[in-house]
């Protein structure tokens, strides 16, 4: 028995309507976005630690800055500040070679100089080692200078303070600001090893009698 034409066309409306040939839509630009969004966020991640920056070691501190209450030291740094050629940054000395090179005579006596240092933190964020040399073993006394530095160093352990050096009167002028409620971001480590490693590292020490630095200070490179 056929069927009727107004059954085939019944039969047709149904099978669209119930979607049975109809092809699945496909999915828009943001919606595959926001699902591999979705499917990245599921995922287990493990993050990359960061090694921490350097600390710069300096003889000199400028601007606003504060003190952690540690202390530093002693040990040997090798400075030259008068020869041309060098870098104004100190350079680590293991103390055994620098006994060695201070016996060698007034040379090295004044570019290898036994000091403490103090971790400071600008007001732009910046970690700093300020060095500061021990007392004249003679006299047992600092530098006027160095002693005002290391003064304003003490201080900056509770407020913030400034050194402008005036060379009208060969000092500095030592300043404390008022009204500054910043505190220091220190870091989470600041032993004496951590704090020398991230100041020196391990290209920043001098650490036998044929490092390339003591040649060039003895003219011999």
């Amino acid at each position: 028995m056929k069927k009727s034409e107004s059954q085939d066309t019944e039969n047709t409306s149904a099978i669209s309507a119930t979607g049975g040939d109809a092809k699945p839509t496909a999915e828009s630009v943001f919606e595959l976005a926001l699902r591999a969004r979705n499917e990245r966020a599921a995922r287990p991640t493990t993050r990359v630690a960061r090694a921490p920056s350097r600390i710069r070691p300096t003889t000199k501190i400028k601007g606003w800055f504060r003190c952690h209450e540690a202390l530093y030291g002693p040990f040997f740094i090798f400075n030259p500040k008068d020869e041309g050629g060098f870098s104004d940054e100190p350079v680590f000395v293991m103390p055994d070679l620098a006994d060695e090179l201070r016996a060698e005579g007034s040379q090295f006596q004044n570019a290898v100089r036994e000091v403490m240092g103090y971790l400071a933190y600008t007001m732009g964020g910046a970690l700093y080692f300020v060095l500061v040399p021990l007392p004249d073993p003679a006299t047992g006394r600092h530098h006027s200078a160095n002693e005002q530095k290391i003064e304003a160093l003490e201080a900056a352990r509770r407020e913030w303070k400034r050194l402008d050096w005036n060379k009208d009167q060969r000092q500095y002028d030592d300043l404390t600001a008022l009204g500054m409620t910043v505190e220091p971001d220190w870091p989470e480590d600041v032993s004496e090893v951590a704090i020398l490693t991230r100041a020196f590292g391990e290209r920043n020490v001098i650490k036998d009698r044929d490092d390339p630095l003591i040649a060039k200070f003895r003219g011999e490179a």
